[in-house]
This record gives C-alpha cells, structure tokens and sequence, in this order.
C-alpha cells in the first residue's frame, strides 16, 4: 500500500474538510511518529512506572478489571516493570491475573524526552493550519484485552489522532447531534439499537485515526490485546477565558493590598426606594487604576502571558531535566525543538523577560545574559562563566536558575 504522506497538503486538506469536522482514518502512514511504536510507548510506560513506584503515587495512571476503576494503592502493583521487557511481556503477565482489564496514562509527556521532538514536528503543523490551542494537548495511552472502554459511551472535549502499536483498535462513534436525540447514550455499554447510526474507525500499527471533539465515542474489541497511544487536543478554553486570565494578573499586580480586602466599605448600601446610586470608594479607585492604564503596559501583560503559554509548545507539560546550574556549568538546549523565549520589556528599558516550559522569569537586563540565551537557541554549548560576568553575575545567574529548574538544559 502507497504510503500516506502528512505533507503541506494532507494539513491544508485535514483544516479544511476535517478538523472539527468529521472523523478520519489514515493507513499506513508516513511519519516520524511511527517511531514511538511497541518498544518505544513500553520504555516510556517502564520509565513512568519507575516515576510513580518512588514517589509511591500512580498519579496519571487508572487500572481497570472487568469494567470497574481499582483504588490508587493498588494501581501501584500492576504497572510495567523492566523485567515485563515488552507490551506483550506486560500483557502475559496481566492476562494470568485479570480475565479483562485497562490501563490507561495520561502522563507519558513527562518522560518522553528522546521522542518529543517527533511530537513537536507533527504538532507544529497542526497548529499552522488550525492555530495554536488555548489549553494544551496533551499524550494518553491505552492497553489491555478489554472489550469496551470502560466508561461506556462518551464524549470529550479534545479532538483526538490515535496511533495503534500493538493489535487492531476498532472506534464507534455517533455525532453529537444523534446523541443529543438520543440521551441514553450517555456512558451506555448496551448500545446495539444505536449501532446502525454509527461510524466504525478501524485502525492497526503504522496507521492513523482522528475524531472531533464533538464525537461520542467507544473503543470496541473482542478480547484481543491493543495498546493505543493518542494525542489529545483540548479545545473547550475560549478566548475570553485566556484573555481573561491574563488582565486578572495585571490587576492583582495594580491593585496590590486593596485588591485581597475580603470587605468593602461603604456610606450608604441603597436608598429607602432601593435605588442603588453610587459605588464604593473601593470601586471609584480600581476604576481610575483601570483607566489610567497605558496602551504599552496592556500589550506587555498580554505579550508576556502569551509567552509563557506558548513556552509548552502547546503541551501539557514536557519532559522534566534534572540539571544543576553554575558559572562552571557547560550548557545546551535540550534536543526536541525548544527555545528559550524572551522579550524586551515594553515599559522599561532595563527589563527583559525570559520564558520556558510554562515559567516565566523577569530580569534585569543584561547583555550577557542575552547573548548566552541566544546562543544556546542556536544550538551552541556555553561556558556559562564566558557569557555572565561581573557585577551582574548574581542576578543572572538565579535567571538561569529559573530556567534549569523548568528543564531548559542538558
């Protein structure tokens, strides 16, 4: 079979007739994707495990057995180990425990440092031709021989590409139109009378399916095992919210003390009529604070919210690294397509922000600092002592700080 190629235009084709649209299936795909396969979706599932086995909380993780969700203690004992050595290792081993069961991770973006450049590569695309999502997107996994997924019928709020690595995955899906009529679809496990309604995905290793946000779906098998990883893209945070949220911060910084009084003095509540005629003093002042707002202090808040949200790339969160920094330390960025963003303050010339992994650093501004950022997002490994020099030295320094602790470095 001619394999099928995610070029510029397959995406322009994808925005145009399905996304948000209708559901697709691709066979045999041609993307760099294909390489977080069995072997590669086992490490990850092995490294996590690892993740939550030391820190003794399955966080990300839910275990089922026959239809019903296990308690968290006890998630701890059924994850992957290293001595499972494969999916399949993994599926032997639950298969003589439980007739019919699920695990699912919602985490795996955590650990997938090696191959999140690939995620990158696929998003960064999507994104150009549908926009940038005001959420996250975010990489789930499913695997066992279970029969349906567990929760019956449902619908989220994410549109969903799905990557089988093991086994063939069969998706049923109605629109939400016919669910809407048809209430009792809801979390339904009997749906045999809804069937002739529905749309059948099937889908295998080295293929891919996609569905709206909009899709009621389910995951049908009969007794097979399947293991299915998916990139969920969450589109249910409008505008407004983001937009929102980012004056809300300003707001916090120009009220200051006023801003958290849990009471509100005032002269007169209402007239004897009702009449509500004036406002607080309280108010009065937050409102000429609002109003004397210049047009440079707006766009800067807005500018450095947006950094720090696109700073994920669009994610949920990203691999973490483990990296002590100091003017001795050696630097480089880590290899999966990031950068260290930054912007020069709009109000003050003596100001830089920088951003990374969803943080957010103010400092002051330094030559070396920014010259040391810009080389390590060329690609070059730093001295960090031949950049940060002098009587700035400290300030930079816990800058840089910042930026390690959110994983900029290796």
């Amino acid at each position: 079979m001619k394999p099928t190629l995610l070029d510029q235009k397959f995406w322009r084709n994808f925005a145009k007739n399905n996304w948000e649209k209708k559901p697709l299936v691709l066979k045999n795909v041609k993307s760099g994707l294909l390489e977080m396969g069995d072997a590669e979706i086992f490490n990850l599932l092995v490294l996590y495990s690892d993740r939550c086995r030391k820190l003794n909380n399955p966080e990300g993780f839910k275990f089922y057995i026959d239809g019903f969700k296990a308690d968290a203690e006890d998630v701890l004992q059924v994850l992957p180990e290293k001595n499972d050595k494969s999916l399949l290792g993994y599926h032997a081993r639950m298969k003589a425990l439980f007739p019919d069961y699920c695990l699912v991770c919602d985490e795996l973006l955590k650990v997938n440092l090696n191959k999140q450049h690939l995620l990158t590569d696929f998003t960064d695309e999507l994104y150009r031709h549908v926009g940038f999502p005001n959420r996250f997107s975010e990489m789930g996994l499913y695997l066992g021989n279970y029969r349906k997924t567990p929760f019956g019928v449902h619908v989220d709020s994410c549109g969903v590409f799905s990557f089988p690595v093991a086994g063939l995955k069969r998706f049923r899906l109605w629109t939400s139109a016919f669910a809407k009529k048809n209430p009792g679809l809801d979390r339904a496990f009997k749906y045999d009378k809804y069937k002739k309604n529905s749309q059948l995905l099937e889908v295998g290793p080295g293929d891919m399916a996609y569905w709206p946000s909009s899709a009621w779906h389910i995951a049908e098998s009969d007794g097979s095992f399947s293991a299915t990883w998916s990139l969920g893209v969450w589109i249910d945070q409008p505008h407004r919210e983001v937009f929102s949220e980012s004056l809300k911060d300003l707001l916090d910084q120009k009220l200051n003390s006023a801003g958290a009084a849990p009471t509100t003095p005032f002269k007169n509540l209402r007239s004897k009529t009702g009449e509500v005629a004036e406002l607080p003093e309280t108010y009065r002042k937050s409102i000429e604070l609002l109003q004397n707002l210049t047009a440079l202090e707006l766009q800067e808040t807005f500018l450095k919210s947006w950094m720090k949200h696109i700073s994920l790339q669009g994610f949920k969160n990203i691999p973490h690294v483990d990296f002590k920094l100091s003017a001795k330390s050696r630097i480089q960025l880590r290899r999966d397509r990031s950068l260290i963003l930054w912007q020069q303050a709009l109000t003050s010339k003596e100001k830089v922000y920088f951003s990374f992994g969803g943080v957010l650093v103010e400092s002051s501004k330094s030559s070396g600092l920014l010259k040391l950022v810009k080389a390590v997002n060329a690609g070059e490994t730093c001295l960090v002592s031949d950049f940060l020099k002098g009587a700035s030295l400290k300030k930079d320094l816990a800058t840089l700080r910042a930026l390690a602790d959110a994983g900029a470095f290796i």
